[in-house]
């Protein structure tokens, strides 16, 4: 009888590991389709567009990788994929947007934050100002967009082309465009090696934020994080609001401060 009961727990465990597996590698081959229609689809902009895809930059000892740069005599684009299906929902301040699928709801980390930080590594690699970057979030697959940016691009595949277009007022000279098309293949690379390091940095930077969560102090600007009350119950706030709009729900930092 025992031998039996040790059978059948080891099977549960196999198989569910079995099924965590197969997710992951799901939703790697998942994202990886994504930012190949995306490629594509980039193929098709003229010759004064030099597309990067896929790239690693590293910058101070940390690798940023980003999905797709186009530098253009009209700015740099800097575009962040999600292959996702399902309603999505989000402010652009929040932490975390929402997958809602047939009634299953899944989160995941702020595109727009997430490309912010791709744009400040290409930021500190070429010195630029923000003005010359154009930041843009694009879902492919059977999204919906539900949210309502009015400050930033969140935009369907079908809309990349057009919108990278109508950019039109020259901010690089051609001189300056072959300098840094020339840093950027010189300084992005891609390595199995690189990938690994990445992803390590990755889950070293949710362990140090989770740390200084739980100090109370903003992840953000450093600020103290206050507690408050708001119209859907209590959170935690940044005391540099408006300034800074992190905020925190409660149940979340009682969990940890896995924001």
């Amino acid at each position: 009888m025992k031998t039996l009961f040790f059978l059948l727990i080891t099977a549960i465990v196999v198989i569910l590991a079995v099924r965590l597996v197969l997710r992951l590698i799901q939703a790697k081959v998942r994202g990886w389709i994504g930012e190949k229609a995306v490629s594509i689809i980039l193929k098709f902009l003229p010759d004064e567009y030099t597309v990067f895809n896929n790239i690693y930059i590293e910058e101070n000892g940390k690798s940023t990788q980003i999905d797709h740069v186009i530098l253009s005599p009209y700015g740099i684009f800097v575009i962040e994929t999600k292959n996702y299906s399902g309603w999505i929902y989000g402010s652009e301040n929040a932490q975390y947007w929402t997958k809602n699928k047939y009634g299953t709801k899944y989160r995941f980390y702020n595109p727009l934050l997430q490309n912010y930080s791709h744009v400040k590594a290409l930021q500190s690699l070429f010195g630029f100002p923000m003005l010359y970057f154009v930041p843009i979030v694009v879902f492919t697959g059977r999204a919906t967009i539900k949210g309502h940016y009015p400050n930033h691009y969140v935009i369907y595949a079908r809309q990349l082309l057009s919108t990278i277009k109508a950019y039109r007022k020259i901010v690089l000279t051609e001189e300056i465009l072959t300098t840094i098309i020339n840093k950027l293949s010189y300084s992005s690379f891609e390595t199995s090696e690189t990938a690994s390091n990445h992803v390590n940095q990755i889950k070293d930077g949710i362990r140090e934020r989770k740390a200084i969560i739980m100090q109370g102090i903003c992840p953000r600007c450093g600020g103290t994080l206050v507690h408050r009350q708001g119209k859907y119950g209590a959170f935690w706030g940044c005391c540099n609001y408006p300034e800074c709009h992190y905020t925190l729900n409660e149940q979340t930092l009682m969990k940890g401060g896995a924001s």
